[in-house]
């Protein structure tokens, strides 16, 4: 199960929460991206919800999430299923990936789900 807010116009999002899930036959939860940036504990719920196994963002959100979701509100969480929090489209800072391990650990989050990415269209920008 994917779980993603990306906006569809972008190419994270539109490949890795609408195409990927078609292509491999797999469930899709898409969530609106001001969901998410009014309350960045909504998508931690809802991949808790549905046993995401997939999802991710830029690095922005990850810190966010740090930032914001408090610390009384892990225990309402269940992150064991995430076995992929893909990082991408911005750069992927060291600092963030530990602090969200850290703070997500307590809900079942592992640091081996991280998987930061970088594609063509990031690659381009760089050139």
């Amino acid at each position: 199960t994917i779980c993603g807010w990306l906006p569809l116009y972008h190419d994270m999002g539109l490949i890795g929460t609408v195409l990927q899930p078609m292509y491999l036959g797999s469930h899709s939860i898409v969530m609106s991206p001001w969901s998410f940036l009014q309350r960045p504990i909504r998508w931690l719920n809802t991949i808790t919800k549905y046993r995401a196994t997939t999802s991710g963002g830029p690095n922005f959100a990850y810190a966010l999430c740090t930032r914001k979701v408090k610390p009384e509100k892990l225990a309402s969480l269940d992150l064991s299923s995430w076995r992929v929090a893909f990082n991408g489209a911005e750069p992927v800072r060291a600092e963030t990936l530990v602090e969200f391990a850290d703070t997500f650990a307590p809900a079942g989050f592992r640091r081996e789900a991280f998987y930061p990415c970088y594609g063509l269209a990031e690659a381009t920008l760089f050139v």
